[in-house]
């Protein structure tokens, strides 16, 4: 049975440091696979559907319609649970309509189909502010949410198993170390050298020039940083509601955005299915997938047992004649997950029975 974790570009940070975390293979590349496979999936990009044969956790296919912010929204809109938690959309060519039939009402806030963290992002104020956003690249628009809090609940199997809140950091060094560790990877990437002092006097400058934080995009480059809340004081309306954008959804696993208005009511931003993982959120993924990765590899050690109630007398007598060792002709792996799968006094009687070649 092999094991692997499937990651992109985007997240192949996180994707390695689980496969090192879990013992197991991480590629970047599809994989081939047979029915007893178990592939984890990452935040992978692709272009079309693909087939994965075996257990299969956030499929490609289903990763990639969440890709699409506009239809994830209207997967989560259209299922009655969700309706209240998502705010009014529509898309860029229905937007005047909308606005003029007061189905919408500004301000709005302009998005790609395809977008990531703070990027892609226009707030209009009035008709001009929305067709400036057309032009620019916008393909969609939401109802602007007056958030109270901004969350991000990460949702695994159906269960909220970490939660974080956003709060301000507008610290002149956590702006300019996104901004440092950015120019790093260009430079490194196109093969050019920088020099240290003078990237870091030009950030001190920038610095000077800028407005933290950032009220309408809460990135952690915008003077906003994540803190850790605990799950049980989370309001129940917003546990609920990303459980259930996940599921519907069809994803496995899932990091949400989400918050409570200013009304007191419940928001699903986005559903992110590869974020980045470190410290914590690392290590309670970490458990959840190795919880997972076990589930699955339960129905093949009580395979193994069954085959313990049917074996023939002719395997008892062999096993016997290896004497107090009879567990290692049947095999070191093969007795393992027969141990593993024995649930009752009665069976693990007949078990040792058949390992010591008795009856």
């Amino acid at each position: 049975m092999a094991k692997r974790i499937w990651f992109s570009g985007a997240t192949d940070i996180t994707g390695n440091a689980l496969a090192q975390a879990l013992n197991i293979t991480g590629v970047r590349e599809k994989p081939t696979t047979t029915d007893s496979d178990i592939t984890i999936c990452w935040g992978v990009k692709t272009d079309r559907d693909v087939t994965l044969r075996g257990k299969v956790l956030n499929h490609p296919n289903t990763i990639r319609k969440n890709r699409n912010k506009l239809e994830a929204l209207k997967m989560m809109s259209a299922d009655h649970a969700l309706t209240s938690a998502i705010a009014p959309f529509v898309a860029a060519h229905e937007i005047t309509t909308a606005i003029n039939s007061r189905r919408m009402s500004y301000p709005v806030v302009g998005r790609k189909t395809h977008h990531q963290g703070g990027k892609g992002f226009w707030l209009c104020l009035n008709d001009s502010h929305v067709q400036s956003a057309i032009a620019d690249g916008a393909e969609y628009f939401q109802k602007f949410i007056n958030i109270a809090t901004e969350y991000r609940l990460h949702v695994f199997d159906g269960e909220v198993i970490y939660a974080v809140k956003k709060v301000e950091n507008a610290s002149e060094e956590s702006w300019a170390a996104y901004r440092r560790d950015k120019i790093k990877d260009y430079a490194q990437k196109n093969n050019v050298q920088v020099d240290n002092n003078t990237v870091n006097y030009a950030l001190k400058v920038l610095f000077k020039e800028t407005q933290l934080p950032n009220r309408l995009i809460r990135s952690n480059h915008l003077g906003w940083k994540f803190t850790s809340v605990a799950v049980n004081t989370l309001p129940a309306a917003l546990k609920a509601a990303a459980i259930k954008a996940v599921q519907v959804i069809g994803l496995d696993f899932a990091a949400v955005d989400c918050a409570i208005g200013t009304d007191n009511a419940p928001y699903i931003i986005e559903c992110n299915s590869g974020p980045g993982l470190e410290g914590t959120t690392l290590t309670k993924y970490t458990e959840a997938l190795s919880r997972k990765l076990a589930e699955f590899e339960r129905p093949a050690a009580r395979a193994s047992a069954a085959q313990v109630e049917v074996a023939p007398n002719h395997t008892a007598h062999r096993v016997a004649a290896a004497g107090a060792n009879g567990n290692a002709a049947v095999g070191a792996e093969q007795t393992r997950l027969m141990m593993n799968a024995v649930r009752t006094p009665e069976e693990a009687s007949r078990l040792l029975d058949f390992l010591m070649g008795r009856g």
